[in-house]
This record gives structure tokens, C-alpha cells and sequence, in this order.
């Protein structure tokens, strides 16, 4: 065998330039498969790190039917308590809740419909990069807006609240009537400030604006910056449509276009509130300590708050199952590319190995004559297509490892491209590629068993080769 594997490595040398050629295009298929599937594992790490610290977190926790629709009134009860239970929990890093609502926002002349969200500016910071997003201006402050306390109303107002809702109701008909029979008619004086009175004592407006973060394409279109005062009409839990005016004390970027157009960021106790939602959240975002153990750490909060109000917990690859399903169709697509990247490359070796077998009948006949059995003749084939394929892989290796390190320092910009995002998560202008063993391996092991196949052939056909027919032949 010893005999064998030295005629095998002297045979690579009798034809330096075709062994060269074959020997480069491994090398090239092997370390440009090594940066790419490296490039892949930067994409797919940066979409699962734009998911979950952009602004999903690793778990979330709803009421079983907020997803569905997104109701108002489908909260998490006694939101404080919740999130201390879920933070005493090993493997949890931080909990912050959060609470959606919808308004209208108008500055000056101009008005548009945005999406509240309330979050705790401290605990949001712990578990998405949110705080982090400002381009302009601050984040909101620690301490939420001093509110004056609400009051409930006497049985007086109540009954003068329900005279007051008939005689709005009586005149809404009146004026229906009135405009059939071509006359228009304004609304009784008073009635408005009899109304915003009672609703001043149930949900009274705070002695100074609060405070709220605009996304940037929101700010642009209404041409607000920081410092300006906004004004928010919206409705509460119980149905009152209310005013209030707010303060612009920073602008955030996502590099989401819905968000940017639309999110308005507000403290969540201010949110709590306003909708007339105390200790509510329809939210509660956690970060674990082990991202990769997410999944398994959602199993265990189910079954710790099971004992409770019934909830939802969820992982983030079961709230973004099209991140998850884009992960694995780009993984499949680099599979695929690889797959015919290696093909060539074993087209190469199955070329080159053929004309070596075909070049060297007589030599291979004369050794047969001299008693080297059938199967000594295919190892040696076989062992000369090994040596070539390590030799060259080694050498992708080397060109694989160094491409990766340098992607992973200076990454590739794609800021040429313009900005883009994929499935609403903003990828980062400068991809980096990431270095796995199985981005290492992965190659190595195809390019090793495809030029084996590869080699096959040549190597039956040398051994089926008859020493009198092969000695005549040449």
C-alpha cells in the first residue's frame, strides 16, 4: 500500500499543468463555497438580530386572542405582576411591556393616522435596541408625565351624562332631518362644553404635554422636529374620543417604511392612561440570555403562568414565521449553488483523471503483468484523485478562511444597492459574514466525496484494463 501511495503522488506530478488547472478550480470551488455560505450565516444572523433586537425581542406574551385582531381590550392583566413572575425565571435577561392604541395626529395643517406604543423607556432598552434608533432629538424620559388623579362620577352626573348622551343623540336625528329638507342646522351651544367637562372628570388632561417620539418619515410628511407640540386625537377604552396635545422630544429611524410612517412612541404608563387602561399591556417582550434557547424557554413561561390569566407565549420564529421560512429558502438556494459549483469542479476531476488513465494504459497494463491486482489499480486511481482533492482543498481552506476573516472585519457594502430590507427587517448597509463549522465542513466533505464519484470511472475503467490489450494498445 505504501508502494501505491507513492506511485499515486508521483503521478500528480507527470502532468503539472493539467494537474494545476484541476487543482486551482477546487481550490477556487472550495474557498469561494467557504466565503459564500459564510455570507449566508452573516444575512441570516443579521434578519434574526433585526427581528428580535429591531423590535420583536426573543418571546412575547399576549392574551390568547390579541393577535387575531387586535382588540383594545385584549390585555394582560395585572401587567406588573406578570413580568416580575416572568424576570425571576432562569434564563431570562429583561421583560418590558407594551401597549398599541391608534390616533390621529395633526401639526398645523396637516393630519394622519399613526399607531401608539407605549413601552417602558428602561426596560426597552434591556431588550430591543429601540432607545438606540434616535437620529434625532432624545428618547423618552425615564419618569412618565405627572397625571391628576380621575374621579368618579356622582349619580347626579351620571344621570345629567345620560341626558346629556340623548340630547346629543335627539339632535344628531334632528339634523339628519333637517338636511333631507335642505337646511342645516349647528349643534346647540353648550352641549360640546357641558360633555368635555364630564369627560375632564373622568379622564383629566396632565398639567404638562406628554412626551413622544415620532418616526422619521411621519415626522417629515407632517414637518415636525423636536421640541414641537402635536396634537393626538384618539379614543379610550370606554369609548370617549378625546384630545390631547404632546410634546415631539425625538425622532427614531427603523428602517421599517410602515413604522417610520406611522409609530408613535409614548411612555407606557402616559399610554396606560390615556386609554384608560391602568396595570394593562397587550404586550410583554423578553430577552433570554441564550437567544438559540428561546423556543425551549417560551415551553417553560407557558407552563409558569399557565396557573394565571390564561396567555399566549411565543417564540420569535412562531410570531415571524416568513423570517424563519426566508432563512431556510436562502440556505436552500446556497445549497443548490454550492451543489453546482461542486459539480463542475468533480467534472473537472472525472476529466482530468480519465485522460490520466487513458495516457497511461501501457504503464498501468505492465504493472498488472507484474501481479498489482484489479483492486490495487482502482486505489490507486482513487488515492491519486484523494491526494489532489486534499491538497487542493487545504488550499480553498486557506483562500476560504482568509475571505471570511476579511468579510468579518471589513464586511461587503452594499450601500450602492440603495436600502433595502427583507421581510420589514432593515439589513445592515455593510454585510458580514460569519464563520460556523459546518461553513467549513460542509464544503470540504462535498468537494471530497463528489471527486471520489467522481473518479470512479476512471478508476473501473483502469482496473478492467487487460495487460496483453493494454500493452498493444499503447
Amino acid at each position: 500500500m505504501n508502494a501505491i501511495a507513492r506511485i499515486a503522488f508521483r503521478n500528480l506530478g507527470r502532468n503539472r499543468r493539467r494537474t494545476l488547472i484541476t487543482g486551482a478550480g477546487i481550490a477556487l470551488g472550495v474557498g469561494m463555497c467557504i466565503a459564500v455560505l459564510g455570507i449566508m450565516e452573516g444575512l441570516s444572523a443579521e434578519l434574526i438580530n433585526g427581528t428580535t433586537d429591531g423590535q420583536l425581542g426573543h418571546i412575547q406574551v399576549h392574551h390568547p386572542d390579541y393577535l387575531g385582531r387586535r382588540q383594545l381590550l385584549k390585555t394582560v392583566s395585572e401587567a406588573p405582576a406578570v413580568s416580575q413572575r416572568i424576570a425571576s425565571q432562569a434564563g431570562v435577561e429583561a421583560v418590558s411591556g407594551r401597549l398599541y392604541g391608534w390616533a390621529y395626529l395633526s401639526f398645523r395643517q396637516r393630519a394622519v393616522g399613526v399607531q401608539l406604543l407605549g413601552v417602558e423607556p428602561g426596560a426597552e432598552g434591556r431588550v430591543t435596541r429601540l432607545p438606540r434608533q434616535i437620529v434625532a432629538g432624545n428618547f423618552l424620559p425615564p419618569a412618565a408625565t405627572p397625571w391628576p388623579a380621575s374621579h368618579q362620577l356622582s349619580a347626579a352626573q351620571q344621570a345629567h351624562d345620560k341626558a346629556l348622551t340623548e340630547q346629543a343623540i335627539a339632535n344628531a336625528f334632528d339634523q339628519l332631518e333637517r338636511l333631507d329638507g335642505g337646511k342645516e342646522t349647528a349643534a346647540p351651544a353648550g352641549l360640546a362644553a357641558q360633555t368635555q367637562a364630564i369627560v375632564e372628570q373622568i379622564a383629566p388632561s396632565p398639567s404638562q404635554p406628554p412626551a413622544v417620539v415620532l418616526g422619521s418619515k411621519l415626522a417629515s410628511n407632517l414637518g415636525a422636529r423636536p421640541g414641537d407640540l402635536v396634537t393626538l386625537l384618539y379614543e379610550n377604552a370606554q369609548g370617549a374620543q378625546l384630545s390631547l396635545m404632546v410634546k415631539v422630544v425625538g425622532i427614531s429611524r427603523t428602517g421599517t417604511d410602515l413604522l417610520d410612517r406611522t409609530r408613535t412612541l409614548l411612555h407606557l404608563a402616559d399610554l396606560q392612561q390615556m386609554l384608560g387602561l391602568p396595570g394593562q399591556v397587550h404586550e410583554l417582550a423578553i430577552r433570554a440570555r441564550q437567544p438559540q434557547q428561546a423556543q425551549a424557554l417560551a415551553g417553560q413561561l407557558q407552563q409558569l403562568l399557565k396557573d394565571g390569566q390564561p396567555l399566549a407565549v411565543q417564540d420569535w420564529s412562531a410570531l415571524r414565521p416568513d423570517i424563519l421560512a426566508l432563512i431556510t429558502s436562502n440556505r436552500m438556494l446556497m445549497g443548490s449553488l454550492v451543489f453546482i459549483v461542486f459539480l463542475i469542479a468533480g467534472s473537472g476531476v472525472l476529466n482530468t483523471m480519465l485522460m490520466s488513465v487513458l495516457e497511461r494504459q501501457k504503464e498501468l497494463s505492465m504493472m498488472k503483468a507484474l501481479g498489482l491486482s484489479a483492486p490495487g489499480v482502482t486505489a490507486l486511481v482513487l488515492l491519486e484523485t484523494l491526494a489532489l482533492t486534499l491538497l487542493a482543498s487545504l488550499t480553498g481552506l486557506l483562500l476560504g478562511l482568509g475571505l471570511i476573516l476579511y468579510l468579518q472585519q471589513v464586511g461587503w457594502d452594499i450601500r450602492h444597492f440603495g436600502e433595502f430590507s427583507l421581510s420589514g427587517v432593515e439589513v445592515a448597509p455593510v454585510l458580514r459574514a460569519r464563520l460556523t463549522a459546518g461553513g467549513l465542513l460542509i464544503p470540504l466533505l462535498a468537494m471530497w466525496v463528489i471527486s471520489l464519484l467522481a473518479a470512479l470511472h476512471p478508476a473501473i475503467r483502469a482496473a478492467r484494463i487487460s495487460p496483453a490489450l493494454g500493452m498493444r494498445a499503447a
